[in-house]
């Protein structure tokens, strides 16, 4: 799409309005959209259009049409969250710093996509705007809690989603959709301001190839003053594939169990990169208990994100997320400390393994994507989602980057990815190994 505006062979503005008319056609429910701006994305197609016919792209995206997840600031716009809770808020007053850097790259920012309320959970449904279906199966879920950009990049509208990822929020719809979810190193995309999840929350891209993801990534990366945590040295300097020690896992929380289906795939996948000659050796991180201690942590989060509401003002959260802040508010120090401490643990299991691989892979989501009216967990606590989703969460309490990739489909045609992952700060080693896999991967119906 750049090529075809640099070379005046493609309109930002005819982009953009097709879009807009795709979008708001919308003829499958899909409902990826909880705001769309028409005036001020063709307003934003106009200028990209002039700078292209003046030879003067702004950056990167110049003309790109990007969207926002409904959990990121976007100056004149409100920020619902997914909740009714949020109805009277007044629209933000400035954008978050990552949406700055988009603009500095030229994007066309033309609307916001669904989420989970507050992100708290993988399902597809949000109380403010509904239920977001799957473009592959609209049966079943988009994944969330970034729901609406998965959906949004899976369905063809526009090539680039700005998504977040606390527990698998960009990866696990990412796999469910078939689309490419990456989720790169704790700060490296500035966030602002800093939520209850803090060391947890990624944003992250979303896209249809590991080419786009590297290219819109390139210009969603940087430093930003309001985000501490982005403020460090950005190094562009990284292995080839063929020089990886690369590690390989069908399992990380012992409690999961995966599907045969995606397992046969991900092992056909990984003794063909072994025929191909990569450096392959199997990675044991099996782990008891890790999806429980993870959803206590998560529980104390959410009772502190909530902790100075009013009751009349709590009484707007849906029932399933009050219920798990009232559990938040009743844990126990001891419990929680125990399981603070035993993902602190893992974290060095992690960062051992790590010194002796590069890159690790493993499937991106144990199961595909469920029915709209399944339950979200697989464990005796019904709004548990990492039980039953162990590849993805286990990322962001390592803080280290990590990409969700089409691997094939099963017999009903529903997509599951690969993940790949790497040590901190190789944002690029992994995007760039991810590219190489995606030449060689044989799609397994």
């Amino acid at each position: 799409m750049v090529g075809q505006f640099r070379r005046g062979e493609l309109s930002p503005v005819t982009v953009t309005q097709q879009l807009l008319d795709d979008i708001q056609a919308d003829t499958a429910g899909i409902n990826a959209f909880c705001l769309l701006d028409p005036d001020q994305a063709l307003a934003q197609a106009q200028a990209a259009q002039a700078r292209y016919r003046a030879g003067a792209p702004l950056g990167p995206l110049d003309g790109v049409p990007v969207s926002v997840k409904d959990l990121v600031a976007v100056k004149g716009w409100p920020t619902r969250r997914g909740s009714l809770s949020s109805l009277t808020d007044p629209a933000a007053m400035q954008d978050a710093p990552a949406v700055t850097l988009l603009r500095n790259a030229g994007s066309v920012i033309f609307g916001k996509t669904t989420t989970t309320e507050f992100g708290w959970t993988i399902g597809s449904t949000n109380p403010h705007a509904g239920i977001t279906r799957n473009p592959r199966s609209l049966a079943h879920s988009a994944g969330g809690s970034s729901s609406g950009a998965a959906a949004q990049v899976a369905a063809g509208w526009g090539p680039v989603a700005l998504g977040s990822d606390a527990g698998g929020s960009v990866r696990i719809p990412a796999s469910w959709c078939g689309v490419v979810g990456f989720k790169p190193t704790f700060g490296a995309m500035p966030l602002a301001p800093q939520s209850a999840f803090a060391e947890f929350a990624h944003l992250g891209v979303l896209t249809r190839s590991v080419a786009d993801c590297a290219w819109a990534y390139s210009a969603m990366a940087g430093a930003h003053p309001l985000d501490p945590s982005s403020l460090y040295p950005r190094a562009r300097n990284s292995l080839p594939g063929r020089c990886l020690r690369i590690g390989w896992a069908t399992q990380v929380d012992a409690d999961e169990a995966l599907d045969p289906t995606i397992d046969a795939a991900f092992r056909q996948f990984v003794a063909h990169l072994g025929t191909a000659g990569y450096d392959l050796q199997p990675a044991d991180l099996r782990t008891e208990g890790l999806a429980e201690d993870m959803w206590r942590v998560w529980q104390s989060r959410i009772y502190e994100s909530f902790i100075d509401w009013a009751p009349e003002k709590l009484a707007l959260l849906d029932p399933r997320l009050s219920g798990v802040y009232e559990a938040g508010a009743r844990l126990n120090q001891a419990t929680l400390t125990r399981s603070r401490a035993r993902l602190r643990a893992f974290a060095t299991r992690v960062a051992t393994l790590f010194s002796n691989i590069d890159v690790l892979l493993t499937p991106a989501t144990s199961q595909v994507a469920p029915s709209l009216n399944a339950p979200v967990a697989a464990s005796a606590d019904a709004e548990n989602w990492f039980a039953g989703n162990g590849f993805a969460f286990p990322f962001n309490i390592t803080q280290m980057p990590a990409v969700a990739m089409p691997l094939g489909v099963n017999a009903a045609g529903l997509p599951f990815g690969l993940q790949v992952v790497g040590r901190r700060y190789e944002d690029e080693q992994v995007l760039r190994f991810a590219a190489e896999l995606e030449l060689l991967r044989q799609p397994t119906a």
